[in-house]
Parts: C-alpha cells; structure tokens; sequence
C-alpha cells in the first residue's frame, strides 16, 4: 500500500471532522447573535423602564401633601410596583443571556481551535499525500508565480467553503442590521412615548432624550451607508482596468493618510476595458488586503504595484509591517476575509502568494486571468 492509499482514510476523517465542527461553528455563532440581539432589545427595554419608573416616582412625591407625608396616590404607587417586577423579571432573564453569551463564546473559541487544528493537519496531510515542492524565491521584485507540483483540486470541497463564506456574509449583514438599524428604530418608538410625556412636565429631559433620538439617528444613517458602500462598488466598469485602479489607490490614500502610499500602475494597452466581473473582483481583493493592513500589520508604507498585460492582471503589495505565518491560511477561521480571498481568486482561476517575516513585513501578489 502505497503513501497515498494509506493517507487517504486519514484525509478522509481529517475532512468529516472539520464539517462537523464548523457546522457547530456556524450554529454557535447564529445563536451568539440571537443572544446579542436580544441583549440589545432587553438593555433598551430596561433603560425604557427605569426612566418610565422614575418619572412615576417623581410625580408621586410631587403630589405628596406635607401635612400628610405618608399618603401618596395608590394608582400611582401600583404603577409603580408593577414596575419594579417587571424590571426585576428582566434583570433576570439579561442574567441568563450573559451567562448564555458567554457560555457560547467559549464553544465559539474552542471549535476555531479545533478548525485551526483540522486545517492545519489537513495541509500537512495533502503536502505529504502530493509531495508539494516549492521552489525558491529569488526575485522580490518579479511577478512570476512560484509553481506547484499539479494536484486536481478538491470542487466539492471548494464549492462547500464558498457556500458557507456566502451563508456567513449574509448572516453578518443580518446581523448589522438588526442590531444597528432595526433594533435602534424600534426602540425610538419607545423614546418617543416618553418624549411625549415629558414634554409638559419635564421639558429638560425631554431634550435630553431627543438629543438621544438625533444621535441615534445619525448611528442608523452612518450604518446604512457603510453596509451599502460595501455591497454596491460605485466605479464605472467601461474604463480602463488602470484608471479603476488608480482612482482606487488615491481614493485610499485620501481615506488612510497616515500611511505612505507608493504605486505603479502598468497597462499594455491603455484603452483596454476589463469584463466586469474581473474589476470587481480585483477591486473587492484589494478592499481585503488592503484592510488586513490597515487593522493588523502595523505597517505605515505601503508599495503597490499593477501589471496589466494583454492576458493577465497581475498585482503586486507589500508593507513593512509584522508580517505573516507561512500557516497564515490553516491559522485564520474559516470565514475570514484572506479564505474569501482565496476562494474568489479559485472561482476565476487565479493565482495566490502571501509571505512575510518581522524583518520585511508582508508581500501578497495575485493574478487574475482575462
């Protein structure tokens, strides 16, 4: 029985495992979200009732009569006291939601664990099953690709990981905008009940709650707008791939002055119009890459570099940031952005390369194919 036979029932169990825990993954995290969620609306819910059980408070011991101190109006004060349960009943139940929170935080931890462990053990499995030989870099500056020993690779596997990206995208803008947009509006009906009241009576904390609703406000429309930017690109695909690309660049450089932006954008053929899906894609990987150094290198220059050929697209960037593992995929949860990555450029037959060392930071090169 040779390398591959033996290997192959291992592959084989390496593979179900880490199905099964990243099915518990995903449910942990649905019902993390469920729980914040909840948080959320029942943190809104008490805030409602202790200001509305203030405001009773208030005005029964403005009706008090000083020559009879210890009457106060009966509807008033059982108001009150139904009040006082209600907001007990929901101390207890946010009690229970933490506990659950954290409860499923930690089962959240321990199976990225898992799938770190998985993953990791299944590349070395498949390096040993293929015998994967990597030639040496000897170039920084260059575009070429180092080359791999040829492998089929696994579709159906593939296919899973996008459709599970693609479910994970979905239920994290869900989750936005529950949180973010739906809770907080349904939450201002409540403010404005109590506005209401509080008009007359108590005209200063009525401005402070519709200072509140304002910012409030402003939270929702700030959200809308980033989860809107982030599914729709506004760029016009009928120009020039450079011109995209250039536009891109000095539209980051506006957003992110702190880092010294160095770029070089090469077309062969300047009026040359990229399919539509091909700019979007590279505009979407660079939105990845470009993130990932801005919130986890540390870096404060960037290099990047553009090569469009009459076949290829070929990009080029590096930072002097901590640089990166060379296990940096195996070590990434399965629903970060660098697997997003690595699944778009599959889907379209492209190329992928990270390095890095603390001494020279990161270098991510990709290619895409016409």
């Amino acid at each position: 029985m040779d390398k591959k036979e033996l290997l192959s029932p291992i592959l084989k169990a390496n593979s179900e495992m880490l199905k099964h825990f990243s099915r518990v993954h995903s449910d942990a995290m649905s019902h993390l979200q469920e729980v914040k969620t909840e948080l959320f609306e029942l943190n809104i819910r008490l805030d409602e009732q202790n200001r509305t059980k203030n405001l009773y408070a208030m005005n029964a011991n403005h009706r008090k009569n000083v020559f009879r101190p210890m009457q106060a109006d009966s509807a008033a004060a059982q108001k009150e006291s139904q009040l006082e349960e209600v907001i007990r009943n929901l101390t207890e139940r946010k009690q229970a939601l933490e506990a659950d929170q954290a409860e499923q935080q930690e089962r959240i931890r321990a199976t990225e664990e898992q799938i770190r462990l998985l993953r990791s053990a299944q590349q070395s499995a498949l390096r040993l099953s293929k015998d994967l030989t990597f030639e040496d870099e000897e170039d920084a500056e260059g575009f070429e690709f180092i080359e791999e020993a040829e492998e089929t690779p696994d579709i159906s596997e593939h296919g899973e990981q996008i459709l599970l990206l693609d479910a994970f995208d979905k239920a994290y803008l869900a989750t936005i905008l529950e949180r973010k947009v739906q809770t907080p509006l349904s939450s201002q009906t409540h403010r404005l009940d109590t506005l209401r009241r509080l008009i007359s009576t108590d005209p200063e904390q009525a401005r402070l709650i519709l200072d509140e609703y304002a910012s409030q406000n402003d939270s929702i429309a700030t959200t809308m707008k980033a989860q809107l930017e982030r599914l729709h690109h506004t760029f016009d695909e009928k120009r020039p791939a450079g011109t995209i690309l250039d536009e891109w660049i000095m539209h980051f450089r506006d957003m992110h002055p702190e880092f010294v932006l160095e770029s070089s954008i090469q077309q062969k053929d300047e009026g040359q119009v990229l399919p539509y899906i091909r700019s979007l894609t590279i505009v979407r990987l660079l939105e990845i890459f470009f993130d990932n150094i801005v919130r986890h290198s540390g870096a404060n220059q960037i290099r990047f570099r553009a090569q469009i050929s009459g076949a290829d697209v070929d990009i080029f960037i590096s930072d002097n940031g901590a640089g990166i593992s060379e296990t940096v995929l195996s070590d990434s949860p399965w629903y970060s952005s660098l697997h997003k990555a690595e699944e778009m450029l599959f889907l379209l037959d492209g190329k992928l390369q990270m390095s890095g060392s603390k001494d020279h930071g990161t270098t991510i090169r990709f290619s895409l194919p016409y």
